[in-house]
């Protein structure tokens, strides 16, 4: 193979991405193992401690629709590097937080960052190799998807078991840095992919609000009861239509 070759590092860039998709799915599952040493450790309650999961998850939600266009925006290949160089500071900063407030604000950061690495993992993956090797490039990426949830849990105990909490964010800093150099040095831009000229801002806050709002319903609604809070009853009302302003909206706009 020559660099002539679109696909001479495919190999490089499947690594790197599956690298990058599993770090991500990984402390998705590793985090859970340690949240009652979180909680005795900076004080929290059962309520307060679930927040380190939730802001995360509500977070890396409402990105994940916006992938596509923030690819087309500011590129590929920066997008992408990005979110792995975000994910990889905000892992860093939740193994130094010292207070709830600053872990779960740490955790939301990194859930801005995480909410891509999936999603854009797989197409730049599928434009990586060509097109008769379209499921050789499935099968790479699904073994990365099922060893990831499989070692966190494991992992995660030994860490809480022979160190201590923040390591199980530190893990992630020389694979985070691995993998951003991998991407950066051999990903390239899609050549499908237009740049939208605008932003559309509208969209973007109705995403947060709908999206946002039945998250947490979906992931808190049992804690609070369902529908005897109020909360929940607000945030239900807030998801039903934000999404439906959203449909409206996105129909509406030419970007």
């Amino acid at each position: 193979m020559t660099d002539k070759d679109p696909y001479a590092r495919k190999w490089i860039i499947a690594f790197a991405v599956t690298l990058a998709s599993m770090m991500e799915l990984i402390d998705t599952s590793i985090v859970n193992v340690a949240l009652t040493q979180m909680s005795a450790n900076l004080g929290a309650t059962l309520d307060g401690i679930a927040r380190v999961s939730t802001g995360y998850i509500v977070a890396a939600v409402i990105v994940l629709p916006m992938t596509g266009w923030l690819s087309g925006y500011f590129g590929r290949r920066r997008y992408f590097t990005a979110s792995i160089i975000i994910f990889t500071i905000a892992s860093a900063l939740c193994g130094q937080s010292t207070s709830l407030t600053a872990l779960v604000l740490s955790r939301v950061l990194q859930g801005i960052g995480g909410g891509a690495l999936i999603a854009t993992s797989q197409a730049i993956l599928f434009e990586s190799f060509p097109p008769q090797e379209a499921t050789m490039a499935a099968a790479v990426f699904g073994l990365g998807m099922m060893v990831g949830p499989a070692i966190g849990p494991t992992l995660g105990g030994y860490i809480v078991d022979k160190f201590t909490w923040p390591w199980i964010f530190y893990v992630n800093t020389p694979i985070g840095i691995l993998a951003a150099v991998l991407v950066w040095s051999n990903v390239h831009d899609s050549k499908h992919q237009e740049r939208a000229s605008t932003i559309d801002v509208p969209g973007i806050a109705l995403i947060a609000i709908g999206v946002g709002s039945l998250q947490f319903v979906l992931e808190r609604g049992e804690y609070y009861e369902w529908f005897d809070s109020n909360l929940i009853r607000v945030l239900s009302v807030c998801a039903v239509a934000g999404i439906i302003l959203l449909i409206w909206r996105e129909l509406s706009v030419k970007e």
